[in-house]
């Protein structure tokens, strides 16, 4: 919780910290009533050693010299907790949405190999039959995967033979894009800008792929380009909406001339407006009566995106704003804390005993020398020591207050971050289940399964190989596995466990549950529990039917996908953990997924393993989903401040779409 002392810098913030001024106000009383009280003794007692005025007048320096360092440590902390704040909003900005187009990428990988649309791009005589199959394949796929408003497909020469959204006008693009994704070496082109594509849009955020032939002498022909329409306007009112439960904070998403692209208040900083270059990216900049600070993404498994940055800008008072929804929990910081300020302390005491020695030398030397006209001066002495050290008690209360309002803040902000992450992840696994379930070919080859009874090591083959190939794109599975109408599996997509094959997948409620699945829409997941299938650690299971390739009211088997739960929901709480200048506090710190009976699904701690039952409190495992607060939680003879969040789904996930699966983000900070 260290802040480096800015000594040139924290008086340009004492106008808007009225505690500061207070405290300010009532030592400068002192200091004067101290220069006031030693010129009085100094004029009227000429027989009182010159020594003692000068320890006086020393002591006093030594006054103000902890005054000024009290001030600018309060100042100082104050300055720590609106930095932290505003510094957090921006990176979270850029690095949710960052997050999530990196899911994009491996979307477009995939769609563009899809066997339909290969087909439908290379027959130059398709019919109205053939146009109404890739239409309803479109907006089966946009149905899942709802963060997309536009899919087109194009012919190299800008024809666009198929889209998603008809009241776009766009028949033939001119678009430089078309080529740029045809001669490629890339695995797909990323542009934000407006494009004949979308003509609509002043600027749309498109991901574009060729779509290739494979000739009969095994070579790739170019036929199409497929280009997916990301909402970029919804996503980042979404995101603005997450992370503005405090409406004092501008959130901005800025392009690489740091250019406003995206605004939570577009009246006060709209779209298109130039914004000034921020001097230093390391921390807030001070701008009038502003804070700004500007970030760039740390990056998502290796993915960037475009050179663009999160951007917060906060008017300086409501950044130290306390504000009114910050309860006093009651917790004060113990001594043998890592968070417990040992050195002002210390320097406090310092001086108490420095001026109580003064005032004892005096007192003899008065009585020594009989000079009891010094007395009362020496008097007056020891009621502003009681008063200073009263002060200053007060005043390293309020700082330790600030730190525990800092470390209340960042608990319960890394709280609702963590469960975002998670629901926005999860939402991609209900697409993919969904969408992979559609696949032509498993449902061609588990229509014949489901008919003749039998499949043949061609057909075991090619539903391997595509298994195989989807899951190199999503790296977040250790297996997919397709199973019959019997649950008897047929194929996976991990080599390592072919010895599955033959068999019946555990679990047969959940296949039940799944082969009795009516909607394309419809998908199920397991419970988080302990499986073979994923070397008998916890995870869960998505799972969507495969529909007959004639009658989409018949279910002919299933895919399930095995989440890679143990890496992928650590990354999730260790990224999103609060981070403290003061190592100690860093180590005290730990967060935790939980579910409505307290049982871990994980934890960052290595002491708390997976299906460990935690004592939190009931008014948190009952809290109405979305609820974000903060507590005092004792914990293995600890106190902790524990910040929390209870989900609340993302898009239609979790919210409508059938499937209820409330989680808890827990984050804890030792006092």
């Amino acid at each position: 919780m260290d802040t480096k002392k800015q000594p040139n810098d924290y008086k340009a913030y004492i106008n808007y910290l009225p505690e500061v001024k207070a405290y300010i106000s009532e030592l400068e009383h002192q200091d004067l009533w101290w220069s006031t009280v030693g010129m009085v003794g100094k004029i009227n007692n000429e027989n009182i050693d010159s020594q003692l005025l000068v320890s006086i007048v020393d002591t006093q320096k030594e006054f103000q010299n902890l005054r000024d360092v009290m001030i600018e440590e309060l100042i100082g902390r104050y300055l720590n907790q609106a930095n932290s704040e505003i510094m957090l909003k921006a990176q979270t900005t850029i690095d949710i949405f960052i997050r999530n187009l990196f899911e994009r990428t491996a979307d477009v990988g995939f769609l563009a190999t899809d066997d339909d649309l290969i087909a439908f791009m290379a027959n130059d005589n398709s019919c109205s039959t053939d146009e109404a199959f890739i239409d309803q394949r479109i907006k089966e796929y946009v149905a899942k995967y709802t963060v997309y408003d536009d899919v087109l497909l194009v012919k190299p020469d800008g024809e666009i033979k198929a889209k998603l959204d008809k009241s776009n006008p766009v028949k033939q693009s001119f678009d430089p894009l078309i080529q740029a994704a045809l001669t490629t070496n890339e695995d797909y082109i990323e542009v934000y800008r407006h494009s004949d594509l979308f003509p609509n849009k002043a600027s749309s955020l498109i991901y574009a792929k060729k779509i290739q032939q494979i000739t009969e002498s095994g070579d790739s022909k170019n036929i199409g380009v497929l280009c997916l329409s990301f909402s970029f306007d919804d996503e980042m009112a979404d995101i603005f909406n997450s992370l503005s439960s405090n409406n004092n904070y501008a959130l901005m998403l800025l392009d690489d001339s740091d250019k406003i692209i995206a605004s939570s208040n577009k009246k006060k900083h709209p779209i298109g407006r130039q914004t000034r270059k921020l001097a230093d990216s390391s921390k807030p900049e001070k701008n009038g009566n502003h804070l700004n600070y500007s970030a760039k993404t740390t990056g998502y498994q290796g993915f960037y995106g475009l050179p663009w940055k999160g951007h917060a800008e906060v008017e300086i008072t409501n950044a130290f704003d306390k504000g009114s929804n910050k309860k006093d929990l009651g917790v004060i910081i113990p001594k043998d804390s890592d968070l417990y300020l040992k050195d002002l302390e210390e320097v406090n005491l310092r001086v108490s005993t420095l001026l109580l020695t003064v005032i004892l030398n005096g007192k003899i030397m008065s009585l020594k020398r009989d000079v009891k006209s010094f007395l009362p001066i020496l008097d007056r002495f020891q009621i502003i020591s009681l008063e200073i050290q009263e002060i200053f008690s007060r005043f390293i209360h309020h700082i330790h207050q600030v730190l525990i309002d800092t470390v209340q803040s960042k608990v319960a902000f890394s709280a609702a971050l963590a469960i975002e992450v998670m629901d926005r992840n999860l939402y991609e696994r209900a697409n993919d289940c969904r969408w992979w379930a559609l696949n032509s070919s498993f449902r061609q080859i588990l229509t014949d399964k489901h008919r003749t009874g039998t499949i043949n090591d061609k057909q075991t083959q090619k539903l391997t190989d595509i298994l195989s190939y989807i899951n190199s794109l999503y790296t977040v599975y250790t297996n997919i596995i397709l199973y019959d109408s019997s649950g008897k599996i047929l194929a996976v997509s991990n080599p390592s466990e072919s010895e599955l094959l033959g068999s019946i997948i555990p679990r047969p409620n959940d296949t039940s549950r799944c082969l009795a699945l009516h909607e394309t829409q419809s998908y199920t997941v397991s419970d988080f529990h302990q499986t073979e299938l994923y070397d008998n650690e916890y995870t869960y299971l998505y799972h969507a039917a495969i529909k007959d390739w004639e009658n989409i009211d018949i279910n002919v088997g299933g895919i399930a996908l095995v989440f890679d739960s143990k890496p992928e929901f650590l990354a999730m709480l260790e990224e999103t953990e609060p981070k403290y200048l003061n190592k100690a506090i860093n180590k005290t710190t730990f967060s935790a997924f939980i579910d409505r009976k307290g049982f871990v699904i994980s934890s960052s701690n290595p002491d708390i393993k997976t299906n460990d039952q935690l004592s939190i409190p009931k008014d948190i495992l009952m809290a109405p989903n979305a609820e974000n607060d903060t507590i005092a939680w004792e914990w293995n003879q600890n106190t902790y401040l524990l910040g929390y969040k209870v989900s609340k789904g993302y898009r239609e996930y979790k919210n409508g779409d059938g499937y209820e699966n409330d989680v808890i983000a827990i984050v804890c900070t030792g006092i």
